[in-house]
């Protein structure tokens, strides 16, 4: 009897002990579960007050900023002009990405240039994307800077030389033939420099894409973050950015911004324009990830941006293609291409200094060889000597660079 009421006993204690296990593991179900409720608003809140697509322009006047640290929301603003869809806020002096920003007072990321060009000087027009315009880096390591101080810097001739900046982050092909048309041209410029990055040009550009579906059951922003193990799309809500093609994304009044069709287009109004006005077109090439191209390889890597290069050169660009610079100078210094990046560990693949001189010195030679210079024949003859100052200006941008030593290798880094 005595045993039959400590059995009872005992499983009425295992029941209890039971009820409250169950009792303390719904509780932390449920404080989860609202945990990630509380975590899921805010990361709405924090979408909805930032948003990436086009409203975030029509709506956040109140974002724009002239000064301080900065954010790309804080100094674009919707163009005029539906085809260029937004430009740079005039009079900017701040930090973008660790890095100083100005903009001049007619909106592009260059000292002041007056449109009327002065006599004896020779202009080159940059246009092209946030390669061109020189993202993360110091301005004046920019290659459109780096080439303007050479050419003036070894000029035997009385001209001088003007590289003037137009790139806008996120910029397409579409959007630079509408820009060259709207604003580069009216600086008469003597030729034209045309970046080409493949994963940009046939891209939706930064804040056009869909409004988000902030009041939806179906989508989670939070797991979005979790699944990535990143805070990058939120981080992305501040920044804006490049949606590529996904016809998802894309409103409809935006369809002709996108696609490889609508990029030849844009091309062939480039080279038509420049003809007319018979300036050569220079449609330079950029790299950032050298690794497949090395080796017994690189005969079978797939270039995306080969067909760009081909169609380029058959509407008459002088294509400048610096794959093998870039190659040979990692090779020579035992260098990962990561090298060559401004942030590769934060995943951000734009040039920093020591690329951006690379990308400048190969420009430097081919508007040498084709003769575009107007002292092209006297450079020629100097161009022994000149190799060797872009040597010494490269060794100068490779210290400044502040390449991490896991880099200072040619096979993958440690992560």
């Amino acid at each position: 009897m005595h045993s039959e009421k400590n059995t009872a006993d005992s499983d009425v204690v295992l029941g209890l002990r039971k009820k409250e296990w169950l009792f303390r593991i719904g509780a932390l179900g449920l404080g989860v579960a609202i945990a990630c409720i509380a975590l899921e608003v805010c990361v709405r809140l924090l979408l909805a007050a930032r948003p990436d697509d086009i409203e975030a322009l029509k709506r956040f006047e109140h974002a724009r900023r002239t000064s301080g640290e900065l954010k790309m929301i804080h100094f674009v603003r919707l163009s005029s002009n539906p085809r260029m869809v937004y430009e740079l806020v005039p009079n900017v002096s701040g930090t973008f990405h660790n890095a100083p920003l100005r903009t001049n007072s007619a909106g592009f990321a260059d000292r002041e240039r007056i449109k009327e060009k002065p006599a004896g000087v020779f202009r080159l027009a940059v246009i092209g994307d946030s390669i061109a315009f020189g993202w993360g880096v110091d301005p004046s390591d920019r290659y459109s800077d780096v080439l303007e101080r050479f050419l003036n810097d070894t000029a035997t001739s009385r001209t001088r030389y003007e590289v003037l900046n137009f790139g806008i982050p996120g910029y397409n092909t579409v959007m630079e033939a509408a820009l060259l048309k709207e604003r580069v041209l009216a600086y008469h410029p003597d030729a034209l420099v045309l970046g080409y990055c493949a994963d940009n040009d046939t891209s939706l550009p930064n804040f056009i894409r869909r409004p988000r579906q902030l009041f939806t059951l179906s989508h989670s922003y939070l797991w979005e973050i979790l699944r990535n193990r990143s805070l990058k799309p939120a981080r992305l809500a501040l920044e804006g950015a490049v949606e590529y093609s996904d016809p998802s994304n894309v409103p409809p009044e935006y369809h002709f911004l996108i696609g490889w069709e609508n990029a030849k287009r844009a091309l062939e109004e480039i080279a038509g324009v420049c003809a007319k006005e018979q300036k050569p077109v220079l449609f330079l090439r950029d790299y950032y990830y050298l690794e497949p191209y090395r080796g017994e390889t690189s005969a079978t890597v797939t270039d995306i941006g080969q067909e760009a290069e081909n169609f380029a050169r058959e509407i008459g660009f002088i294509v400048v293609n610096p794959l093998a610079s870039l190659l040979s100078f990692v090779e020579k210094q035992q260098l990962h291409s990561f090298a060559l990046s401004v942030a590769p560990d934060k995943g951000d693949a734009h040039p920093n200094a020591l690329r951006h001189a690379l990308l400048a010195r190969e420009l430097y030679r081919t508007l040498v060889s084709r003769q575009i210079l107007p002292d092209a024949a006297e450079r020629l003859t100097n161009m022994p000597r000149h190799e060797e100052m872009w040597d010494t200006w490269i060794k100068k941008a490779l210290e400044k660079s502040n390449i991490p030593e896991k880099y200072h290798r040619v096979s993958e880094p440690r992560n």
